[in-house]
């Protein structure tokens, strides 16, 4: 049994590498909705309504064994694909954002 296991990791393994940039491109599109849906929580909707990134709880993880025995967080790049295309506003040095 032991030789058909590593015959089968052959085959699945390659599969599995294609689709790895659709899995992401999937788990990017549902973060910007979580992302979205953070600010609607908060309300975080406008200049006036703007809150601190700690606030609203987008700060990256910082600590390396959280990196690794979690999952990746997708919210982050979510929040820079927003802030790129200016749905998501920066107030002051950066560190207070608001969705416009």
């Amino acid at each position: 049994m032991a030789d058909y296991s590593s015959v089968l990791i052959y085959i699945l393994c390659p599969g599995r590498n294609r689709d790895c940039p659709f899995l992401s491109a999937r788990m990017t599109k549902r973060a910007v909705g979580q992302v979205i849906a953070i600010f609607q929580k908060f309300n975080a909707i406008g200049i006036h309504q703007a809150k601190a990134v700690n606030e609203l709880g987008l700060t990256p993880r910082l600590n390396l064994m959280e990196r690794f025995t979690r999952m990746r967080d997708y919210k982050q790049n979510a929040l820079s694909i927003l802030m790129k295309a200016e749905i998501v506003q920066t107030y002051g040095r950066g560190e207070i954002i608001y969705f416009r």
